[in-house]
């Protein structure tokens, strides 16, 4: 896979992030006054590695081909962290 499909694959995994951030969002309404700030935390906590996603998509962007590896697996690791982190939100409240 070379570095243009690798920057689209996780373009799209950034813009379903979103997406799944917003779908729990809507969602909010629904629950008990208790589990809506456990629901908030959690909710910041995904947005916060969606934007250290972002970051590192742009860091991977402006990247010379010598650090492209480097980037690369900081980048696939945000990316795991974002799923993995999603996962457990939707087990709590989805």
């Amino acid at each position: 896979m070379n570095t243009e499909e690798i920057k689209s694959k996780f373009k799209s995994a950034l813009a379903e992030a979103k997406s799944k951030i917003a779908e729990l969002e809507s969602k909010r309404e629904d629950l008990s006054d208790n589990l809506k700030a456990e629901f908030d935390e959690k909710v910041a906590q995904m947005k916060a590695k969606k934007d250290e996603l972002e970051a590192k998509l742009e860091k991977l962007e402006d990247s010379s081909e010598d650090k492209w590896d480097e980037v690369k697996d900081h980048l696939s690791d945000a990316a795991s962290s974002f799923k993995e982190g999603f996962s457990k939100l939707g087990k709590l409240f989805g």
